[in-house]
Parts: structure tokens; sequence; C-alpha cells
């Protein structure tokens, strides 16, 4: 049924997740072994608000494909969303196993213990997330190596000296996506909780920084007018 598939996949991405459903339900009895299949309804169910059918969905898409980081993603998200908290974190942490640069799901396990008031543990994994992108931007920049370094001899010695290239790319980088931002803004919010004001205004006025050009994101200038 290649016609109704690319019909459902449409509508998905029209965000008419309703008008989907049932087409993906009909394509599912066809080719009951389609985990793809169950991970895209299992997306509809859940922004159709039907989260219980959403998380079963999904359970099944992850059973059929146990190796699928975006899967296990999505399952935490709608566990987290029926306040099924610790499994939430099991299937978050599952996708992070599968792919370590998958900075959403960091992210989301932070927002899960947030939601569970564990701002310390909250605030590990928004940290841990921020160190996950340097370091994957890092591995990016230094690619170019020939610009980030040059060899010199100081004091008898052979030296590599970072160069200017170095530092402009990283932020070049870390601003062309808004996740950084976000991070830095969630790390802000944790640290408010934990009562370390000042730590967060650095937070928060980082976050501004990194915001991407034409990106819309006003929370970290409204919390740092709240510590103001």
């Amino acid at each position: 049924m290649p016609d109704q598939r690319d019909t459902a996949i449409g509508l998905m991405q029209q965000n008419r997740f309703a008008e989907a459903l049932p087409l993906f339900v009909r394509l599912i009895d066809a080719s009951p072994n389609d985990w793809s299949l169950y991970y895209m309804a299992g997306q509809c169910f859940r922004f159709s608000n039907r989260l219980p059918e959403s998380v079963q969905s999904l359970s099944k898409a992850a059973s059929l494909n146990p190796n699928e980081a975006q899967v296990f993603l999505a399952l935490g998200v709608a566990r987290q969303l029926i306040e099924n908290y610790e499994l939430a974190v099991e299937a978050l942490e599952q996708a992070i196993r599968l792919d370590p640069y998958l900075f959403s799901a960091y992210n989301s396990i932070g927002l899960t213990y947030r939601k569970m008031g564990d701002f310390r543990k909250a605030l590990e994994w928004y940290s841990r997330a921020e160190e996950a992108i340097v370091a994957a931007v890092s591995d990016k920049v230094y690619k170019e190596r020939d610009q980030c370094f040059l060899e010199e001899t100081i004091d008898g010695k052979q030296t590599l000296v970072v160069l200017p290239y170095t530092l402009e790319k990283t932020h070049e980088m870390l601003r062309s996506d808004p996740i950084y931002a976000i991070v830095k803004n969630n790390i802000g919010v944790c640290l408010i909780e934990l009562g370390e004001i000042d730590s967060a205004r650095e937070q928060f006025m980082e976050s501004i920084e990194f915001i991407p050009d034409g990106y819309n994101y006003p929370d970290p200038s409204r919390n740092l007018e709240s510590i103001s």
C-alpha cells in the first residue's frame, strides 16, 4: 500500500495527526511487523493526546526494532507525559546508549527529573547534555585540523598552538542549532531551584548569546528578568 503510506506520512508531516491515524492503523493490519508504522502511529497518537495508545504503539515499535534510538526517545517522552517517570528515564537512557549524540534525550531526562522534583539530578543530565553537544561540535571543528592548530617550536619543544578559527567556528556551530541555548536555559532553571542565583544568571546570559538568528526563544530573557 505505497500510496496509502505516502498519504499517511504526508498528513503526519502537515500535523494532521488525527487524519493520519486511521491510515496507519490499516497499514499496520496489513504489515504487522513493520516497526516504522507503529512508530509513526505512536507519534500521531501522542499529538492527538491519546497518550496510553501512544505508549502502547511505541512500545511495540521498540520491541520490533530495539536498535532505533528515535523510537526509544519517542517512547520516553510519551511515558513522561503520562507521568510514568521511571520507565521514561529507562527508555531515554536506552536512546542515549544507541546514540550518544541524541541531545534531546539528555534534555528529556533532565525535564523528567524536574517533573519529579529532583533538581540536582535534572541539573546533572542537563550538564551531560551540554558536554555532549560541545563534544560533538568539537569533533566536527577539529576535522579541519590545519585551520585549528599550528605547530610551533617553543623552548625547544614542538607545541600545538590553538588558532582563533577554533573558537570562532565552535561558537558559530553552537549558534547554528537552538538545542545548546535551550540546555543552557534549563541549567539556569535548575540552578534557581537550588538557590544558586548568580550561576543561574550566567547560564541565562549564555543561553541568550547562543540563540540562533531568527529563532524565537524568549525563555532565557524572561528567566533573567525574573531574578534581576
